[in-house]
C-alpha cells in the first residue's frame, strides 16, 4: 500500500490539474523567494478549497524534475520548487476519510500580551 501511495504521488494522484511552482534561478540562493512561493502555494490551496477543489502539495514532482521540466516545458533558468495536484476530491477514496486526533490549542499554546 505504501508503494502504491508513492506511485500515486509521482502521478500527481491522477489529478486533472498539476501546478508546477517555479522561481527564477537568478534568485538562488534566497530564502525570501522560497518563503514567497510557499505563501503563494498556501494561498492557491486555500482558494481552491474554498471553491470545492482538493489539493495536494506534492514534493514528489521535484524528485523527477527532469521529467516535469520536459513535459511542462520549463526552461533551465527556472527552479522547480514544488508541485500541487488539484481536482475535485474523491470522497470514496479511503485516504480522504482519515482524520487525526489533535490536542486543543489551549493545551499547548500560551498567548502573552493579548487581552482575553
Amino acid at each position: 500500500m505504501r508503494q502504491d501511495w508513492v506511485l500515486r504521488g509521482f502521478r500527481q494522484f491522477d489529478a486533472p490539474v498539476s501546478l508546477v511552482l517555479t522561481y527564477d534561478r537568478v534568485l538562488d540562493p534566497g530564502a525570501v523567494c522560497h518563503f514567497d512561493l510557499g505563501a503563494l502555494c498556501y494561498g492557491i490551496v486555500l482558494a481552491a478549497w474554498d471553491r470545492g477543489l482538493g489539493s495536494v502539495i506534492n514534493g514528489q514532482g521535484i524528485m523527477r524534475s527532469d521529467i516535469v521540466r520536459e513535459v511542462a516545458k520549463i526552461p533551465e533558468d527556472e527552479v522547480i520548487m514544488t508541485c500541487v495536484a488539484m481536482g475535485y476530491p474523491d470522497d470514496g477514496f479511503a485516504a480522504n476519510a482519515v482524520r487525526s486526533d489533535r490536542e486543543h490549542n489551549h493545551q499547548f499554546v500560551r498567548y502573552v500580551g493579548f487581552a482575553d
